[in-house]
């Protein structure tokens, strides 16, 4: 499983947390060197429940109305579409400081990451988290989107650039197994609604290479 770290932990801490020891999270995290350098918002491998002895902590996810409840705060603020734009600062309590965003910004602020990452899934797209490298995530083993055959509330939907641009929302209902509503950041809700984050039905999702993704996380 994948950890968010937050303010205030450190490895021993977590290791504590999970009933195992620093030693062992560092085996499955290469990339940390020093145990006394990580970072907030830093994700981090816990080793599955079969790699350790021992009883072991579960802990509970965050619950998805926290993130939708997010994501619906961000309508009707007067944002601006503008490509590129938004998702850097995910302390904030909207997803740009400068009332411009795009869907990939959107999405990122939502799940309380910034489109400029560390996550090592992203280097090969060089840090960056954005429509195309959400669709290859998706695909692959690694990353923090696990690939779903059927919409869930507060997954994500996307669909990669091709020779256009690419677009990604959350999933905000869904009825017998298909999704209903979508909130997302688009050029097209700007020009209607002069704001351009919105729930509506999922029109502009209505295509053939669609992905769905569940966040990985967040405890």
């Amino acid at each position: 499983m994948m950890y968010k770290i937050k303010p205030n932990d450190n490895l021993t801490k977590i290791a504590k947390k999970f009933n195992c020891s620093v030693e062992l999270i560092m085996a499955f995290n290469p990339t940390i060197k020093n145990p006394n350098h990580i970072y907030v918002n830093q994700l981090i491998k816990i080793p599955n429940l079969e790699d350790v002895p021992g009883p072991i902590i579960i802990s509970e996810t965050t619950d998805v109305s926290l993130f939708m409840n997010r994501a619906k705060s961000a309508i009707g603020k007067g944002i601006r579409y503008k490509l590129g734009s938004g998702g850097m600062k995910p302390e904030l309590n909207l997803p740009t400081a400068d009332k411009k965003c795009d869907c990939s910004g959107f999405v990122c602020w939502v799940y309380k990451i910034s489109r400029k990452t560390d996550i090592p899934f992203y280097q090969k797209f060089g840090g960056w988290i954005f429509t195309d490298s959400m669709e290859a995530d998706i695909k692959s083993a690694s990353g923090i989107f696990n690939k779903i055959e059927t919409p869930e509330v507060g997954c994500i939907v996307v669909y990669g650039a091709g020779n256009k641009i690419g677009h990604v929302g959350i999933v905000s209902e869904v009825k017998n197994g298909k999704m209903t509503k979508v909130i997302h950041c688009s050029s097209g809700n700007d020009r209607k609604f002069n704001d351009s984050i919105q729930e509506t039905p999922p029109s502009v999702f209505n295509r053939p290479d669609i992905l769905w993704g569940r966040f990985t996380d967040l405890i």
